[in-house]
C-alpha cells in the first residue's frame, strides 16, 4: 500500500520557531507522483506552507494517531496553485465523498 492508498495521513508541519503542528488530513495521489490534500486557505497548516515547507508524513487515523509498524517520511509541501487544486478537488471528492 502506498501512501496515497491511505485513508488519513498525518501531516505534521512546523512553526518558525521549530514546534511540530501535526495535523490528519485526507490524501489523494496526483499524476505526476505527489500527493495532494485539501485545507482551507485560512487554516494554520496553510500559513505554514506559503513558502515550500519540510514537512512528515504517516499513516493514521482520523484521530491523527498514527498506524502501528510505520514511520514519519519526511517530505517537502507547498501551497497548489489555482490549477493544482482544480485536479486535487474531484480526487478528493471521489475518494471521500
Amino acid at each position: 500500500m502506498t501512501l496515497s492508498d491511505e485513508k488519513y495521513l498525518l501531516l505534521t508541519t512546523f512553526k518558525k520557531d521549530g514546534t511540530a503542528v501535526p495535523s490528519p488530513v485526507w490524501v489523494v495521489g496526483l499524476d505526476d507522483g505527489n500527493l495532494g490534500f485539501w485545507t482551507s486557505s485560512g487554516s494554520g497548516k496553510a500559513k505554514r506552507l506559503r513558502q515550500p515547507a519540510k514537512v512528515t508524513v504517516q499513516p493514521c487515523d482520523a484521530r491523527g494517531r498514527t498506524k502501528a509498524s510505520t514511520a514519519p517520511a519526511d517530505a517537502t509541501a507547498r501551497m497548489a496553485t489555482p490549477a493544482e487544486l482544480e485536479t486535487i478537488r474531484p480526487k478528493i471528492v471521489a475518494k471521500y465523498g
